[in-house]
């Protein structure tokens, strides 16, 4: 299976690498169940850039016609990575709710737990398009 981390060198958005507890603390202090696909990945390495760069999509927005970047992915640390996104929610004017995994600048990917605690959909940000 290929990897989805490019682990060629460690990036801005790598963070120290976590355990199971430190996922569980986090999952506390955000009030949410993170899924189990972002927990392994996260143990296997703590956020980064990742193998792919894009996610493909039906509709066109600011970056493109047919797919959203996805660079990297946000680990979890003490105001770092996805423990930031209520801060980056209300300094980009988003709703709260949202733990925001991807994005820099004006387009950010983020799960939606508006609606629930765990199982959240997730959602593409475009502050260009509003």
């Amino acid at each position: 299976m290929k990897s989805f981390w490019e682990k060629e060198e460690e990036s801005p958005f790598t963070l120290k690498k976590i355990d199971e507890e430190q996922i569980h603390e986090a999952e506390g202090t955000l009030g949410v169940i993170l899924p189990d696909t972002y927990k392994k990945l996260i143990l296997e390495w703590n956020g980064g850039f990742t193998v792919r760069n894009a996610f493909p999509t039906e509709q066109p927005n600011s970056w493109a016609e047919d797919h959203v970047q996805f660079d990297n992915l946000r680990g979890i640390a003490k105001d770092d990575g996805i423990m930031n996104s209520l801060r980056l929610s209300n300094e980009l004017d988003l709703p709260e709710g949202l733990v925001i995994i991807s994005g820099e600048e004006d387009t950010w990917i983020a799960m939606d737990y508006r609606e629930t605690k765990e199982h959240p959909s997730i959602h593409y940000f475009d502050l260009e398009l509003e």
